[in-house]
């Protein structure tokens, strides 16, 4: 097959970041296609392969999608979002019903994926993250739906309709099994200070049960009821599962309640232990949210167990604020 058949060209009057941005996930991770770029509409015109045009008009019969303006913006605007049905799946960024594809995928995709309504003014809750009842997807019943993918799934059959030679790459899915280690232990590590406190306070609240829990664990007569992680090694190799642990290692806080990496040798070969048989990253105390320093240290503790990089990470309480956690 010539060459150029294996190119899905793409005609646009800008090539703005955002566009380059969504094209690689949206037409190249999703749909599957090889695709090039282009703002020579002599280029676009003799090209002998698979086109769409993503401009305000076509040039002749090939996939075309009016372009929305989201995607040629640099600031971050209110937009005007009317949710409709296309073919079964709620869509929106319309454009006009003439047209193949009544709506813009790409303007579509990107608002969702980049979560640009979360740089909006927005009600946050208490632990000043946006709230999902708050989102587009929520308010119009699609949140339980991989809505990006579908659309282009459908756009894919849109492609191989118009160019039934066309190679398009399939999409694989895979199970990636994450745990976020919030606390490695129950009742192990905790130190003399905390043991008493926590005795003192289920005494005053009468739950015998804990005290006696409690005690078991640090006589050694019972298991440590958080340490679970034998059992997730016999899932792992039943199931040959790829694994990705999440350790807390701030400092002890509020809302941050992990033992002390740096003190804690049981902790240290705990992590070591996980991190031979499985990927082991950062889970950003809540606190580091505020302080990218302290984000730094964190993220030098771990390494300093593991000797080597950390290059992953889930924030704790999924505390996330747009642009900040990202930049961080």
């Amino acid at each position: 097959m010539p060459e150029q058949q294996n190119v899905l060209l793409i005609y646009s009057e800008k090539a703005a970041p955002r566009l380059v941005y969504i094209l690689k996930l949206f037409i190249g991770n999703l749909v599957g296609a090889n695709f090039r770029l282009t703002q020579n509409e002599k280029e676009y015109t003799s090209h002998l392969g698979p086109k769409l045009t993503y401009s305000d008009s076509p040039f002749g019969n090939e996939p075309f999608i009016f372009a929305s303006r989201i995607l040629f913006e640099k600031g971050i605007e209110d937009q005007q979002i009317n949710v409709f049905e296309w073919q079964g799946v709620p869509v929106f960024f319309g454009t006009h019903p003439k047209y193949e594809i009544p709506f813009d995928p790409l303007a579509a995709s990107f608002y969702l994926v980049s979560r640009y309504e979360e740089y909006l003014p927005h009600i946050k809750d208490k632990h000043l993250r946006f709230s999902p009842t708050q989102s587009l997807a929520y308010q119009k019943g699609f949140l339980d739906k991989p809505i990006v993918d579908i659309w282009a799934y459908k756009f894919r059959q849109v492609l191989l309709q118009a160019y039934p030679a066309i190679e398009l790459k399939a999409h694989h899915y895979k199970f990636i099994s994450t745990i976020d280690v919030d606390s490695a232990f129950a009742y192990k590590e905790k130190g003399l200070m905390r043991h008493f406190g926590a005795f003192a306070l289920n005494l005053f609240e009468l739950n015998f049960k804990k005290v006696g829990e409690r005690l078991s664990v640090l006589c050694g007569l019972k298991k440590d009821p958080y340490d679970t992680y034998d059992y997730f090694l016999k899932l792992k190799k039943k199931y040959n599962l790829k694994q990705i642990y999440f350790f807390l290692v701030g400092n002890y806080g509020e809302y941050d309640k992990n033992v002390s990496i740096e003190s804690s040798i049981r902790f240290q070969s705990l992590i070591k232990s996980i991190a031979d048989y499985a990927e082991v990253a950062v889970h950003p105390s809540y606190s580091s949210n505020d302080d990218s320093e302290q984000l730094k240290k964190e993220i030098r503790r771990l390494s300093k167990v593991l000797k080597r990089e950390v290059t992953k990470s889930r924030q704790h309480y999924l505390k996330v604020i747009f642009p900040v956690t990202y930049r961080n």
